[in-house]
């Protein structure tokens, strides 16, 4: 099935690719040279709260937490597979990071619900 009416884009433009997203992503590009440049030039601290808006399976959100385990990292992102994914990463890694699933369009469940 390809894009929903709810205006978003499964990742890959279908959603029976988003399995594939991560390997597909990790040969196809510089993922890791630019999360990590990405990462030094954020320069967080202890104690901040991270949105990883559109964090899709949560490999940023995953790579600042373990970076950075004093922060608060949240992800938000309208693709329920991603998302799923993004949980079995975290399960895998044990890293605590708060997912939502929701369109920033429509606001964002983690800071507006706690």
């Amino acid at each position: 099935m390809k894009a929903s009416s709810n205006s978003y884009v499964p990742a890959l433009g279908y959603r029976w690719l988003t399995r594939f997203y991560d390997p597909v992503v990790r040969v196809t590009t510089r993922e890791a040279t630019v999360k990590e440049a990405l990462l030094r030039q954020a320069s967080i601290q202890d104690g901040r709260r991270i949105l990883d808006l559109g964090c899709g399976t949560g490999s940023l959100a995953v790579l600042v937490k373990r970076a950075h385990p004093g922060a608060g990292v949240f992800g938000s992102d309208a693709d329920a597979e991603a998302l799923k994914l993004a949980r079995t990463k975290l399960e895998e890694t044990g890293i605590e990071v708060q997912l939502d699933q929701g369109l920033a369009s429509r606001g964002l469940p983690m800071l507006t619900s706690r």
